[in-house]
């Protein structure tokens, strides 16, 4: 932590002299009071956080390996892609017939069958006077 404890009673006193200021006008005096006493509490733990961030921000970096290895990290990009190019070439060289033949077999070797879904079909209408005794069945439980 950086500073002294006096920067936190400094900080406890705005925060108590802002909020008594600030109640007083719409409360009675001991509400006000009561009030600045709980943003002094407030203001004071507020001001540890605060030298407790300010000596984090003072410290040194740590080095955990040499300054040399530090140094050059960071400053090259080692990045290459793979060689494609044989396969790209031998997309280029397939015939049209050749690829609609391996367009129409799977990994498998079965060969492509579209999907044939069953047809919906609609039930007859039932009877009103069946409707009307299932709606009493109904209401009736």
């Amino acid at each position: 932590m950086i500073g002294t404890i006096r920067w936190n009673i400094i900080f406890g006193a705005v925060g108590f002299v802002v909020t008594f200021l600030a109640s007083s006008s719409n409360n009675v005096w001991t509400t006000s009071l009561i009030r600045g006493i709980i943003a002094l509490c407030i203001w004071f733990a507020l001001g540890f956080a605060l030298r407790f961030i300010a000596g984090l921000l003072q410290q040194p970096q740590q080095d955990k390996g040499s300054d040399h290895e530090m140094a050059d990290k960071g400053q090259t990009v080692d990045m290459t892609t793979p060689d494609e190019s044989d396969m790209l070439h031998d997309l280029l060289r397939t015939k049209p017939s050749e690829e609609k033949h391996a367009d129409r077999e799977d990994d498998n070797g079965n060969a492509f069958q579209p999907l044939n879904p069953p047809k919906l079909v609609t039930n007859p209408q039932m009877d009103a006077e069946q409707l009307a005794q299932a709606v009493r069945h109904l209401t009736q439980k």
